[in-house]
């Protein structure tokens, strides 16, 4: 995996050079050069790495589930030296901005974003498109065998197939999300945007990964073009958030069978609640003009759909609708697809196991209810497993944003800030969404960069970690008697 990333970025570094070339633009040029000669020694390295361990195969489907969470730490740490050798970045810096691409978080540490090269600009980007698509292969190829494994832990994401192989699955993920990211980036061009900033936006946007090539976001082309860039953008959003085969669905011109797809009926329900909830709100705290309505609502898509395309400075929001925010990106997008957070189909489920559960009370003794979800049949442990989950990430948020609210207050960071902005930074992190109340910044303690990348990591593997340690522990302790 890791060399066919890096064969990817040779590519990109050699196109940059041959641009660089053409427009006679030397900071390009050397930025291109350095790109490439750390990639080529990462590419020669892992490739050497891959050729001596080319007749190891992994049969056990557990060791699987280690070698997916081991390489999700190695990538970024390797994509980490190539931050540092290119533009300089230290470590810490280069390992938070590596983490936040290929989780797809999009909270970044650099500031004036639009003076790098844009061999790193669309480089960055392509770890959010890459690190987001590899997620939807993973859960949508490989869950079906996990499920297996791991019991009902995952039973909102028991995989997809919809062709006879997991490669021709794969290859079809593939071809759609790059069809998909070539009319995104046609239609931010249409909208005023540049080739260069209109295909890293594409990208980043599918990806519902959320990194600009400007430090002020999508409001940097708002200001300048209006409200066609957001329509465009959130048109973008929405697709990413959504399951792949609702999508394929589209796609393919059935439209029916994707209206009928529950998490795309749970979707629209949940974004009209959330957009007239938040209208009102701002109409109330913050005035009736247009472009607040328009902008909040904006934030709020973007938290949902976890993309984190962000229009103005959230931190002067009142909390109220921050806390709002905080619940559209918890809940996040659709399953099997480049979204975080809790997941549609989780929320959809422990909704209808509220109205089955009052519905028995009501019923005789000798009357069963029968659970479905989606066409597929529900059980108990289907149930009580979503709701671990959803308490997982309950307590993980709470814990994460004390500790780290703890921390800016001790190291001094910022007084400004509340809990309430470290909750938001915190959920952001952990639904890998990328809004931000201003906490995340070069400046930021070390031990906050810590706890962030902590948190996007088990955020981006749906806490896979954490079910591993434990199951191990468990394992042990059951055989040590």
């Amino acid at each position: 995996m890791l060399s066919t990333l890096m064969i990817i970025a040779l590519a990109i570094g050699i196109i940059f050079y041959i641009y660089s070339i053409h427009v006679d633009n030397s900071i390009e040029l050397n930025a291109s050069k350095s790109f490439l000669t750390i990639v080529a020694v990462v590419l020669i390295i892992s490739s050497t790495i891959a050729y001596v361990f080319r007749h190891y195969v992994i049969i056990e489907i557990v060791d699987a589930l280690i070698v997916v969470a081991i390489h999700w730490f190695i990538v970024p740490l390797v994509n980490a030296l190539i931050y540092g050798y290119v533009i300089g970045l230290d470590f810490v810096d280069a390992l938070f901005e590596s983490v936040s691409g290929f989780s797809g978080t999009g909270l970044t540490i650099l500031f004036n974003i639009e003076k790098y090269p844009y061999v790193i600009l669309i480089w960055r980007a392509a770890t959010q498109w890459i690190g987001e698509l590899s997620v939807v292969v993973f859960s949508g190829a490989l869950l079906p065998h996990i499920h297996r494994i791991l019991g009902r832990v995952y039973v909102a994401e028991r995989g997809i197939r919809f062709a006879p192989t997991i490669l021709s699955t794969t290859r079809r993920m593939l071809i759609i999300y790059a069809i998909l990211t070539l009319i995104g980036a046609f239609m931010f061009m249409h909208s005023g945007m540049g080739l260069l900033d209109a295909f890293a936006h594409s990208m980043t946007g599918i990806a519902t990964g959320g990194m600009s090539t400007n430090t002020q976001s999508i409001a940097y082309w708002y200001k300048i073009h209006g409200y066609g860039i957001l329509i465009v953008s959130t048109v973008i959003m929405v697709l990413g958030a959504l399951n792949f085969v609702d999508l394929y669905n589209l796609v393919r011109g059935r439209i029916r069978e994707f209206f009928k797809g529950l998490e795309v009926k749970w979707f629209i329900l949940i974004v009209s609640i959330l957009t007239v909830i938040t209208i009102g709100i701002t109409l109330c705290l913050l005035g009736n003009s247009f472009e607040h309505v328009v902008i909040t609502v904006y934030n709020m898509v973007s938290g949902l759909t976890t993309t984190g395309f962000q229009v103005g400075d959230i931190s002067w929001y009142p909390d109220i609708l921050k806390m709002l925010i905080i619940l559209a990106m918890a809940i996040g997008g659709a399953t099997f697809s480049t979204a975080g957070g809790i997941k549609i189909k989780r929320i959809a489920l422990a909704f209808k196991s509220v109205v089955w559960s009052l519905s028995k009370s009501f019923l005789p003794e000798n009357v069963y209810i029968v659970k479905r979800v989606n066409g597929e049949m529900v059980e108990d442990e289907d149930i009580v497993s979503t709701y671990v989950f959803i308490l997982l990430y309950i307590i993980i948020a709470l814990v994460a944003s004390t500790v780290l609210f703890i921390i800016l207050q001790v190291r001094g960071y910022n007084w400004s800030h509340s809990y309430i902005d470290a909750l938001f930074e915190t959920v952001s992190a952990l639904s890998c969404v990328g809004l931000s109340t201003g906490i995340t910044t070069a400046f930021m303690p070390l031990e906050a960069k810590v706890v962030l990348m902590i948190i996007m990591y088990l955020g981006r593997l749906e806490f896979l970690p954490i079910y591993l340690i434990i199951g191990c522990l468990y394992k042990k302790k059951i055989t040590l008697g």
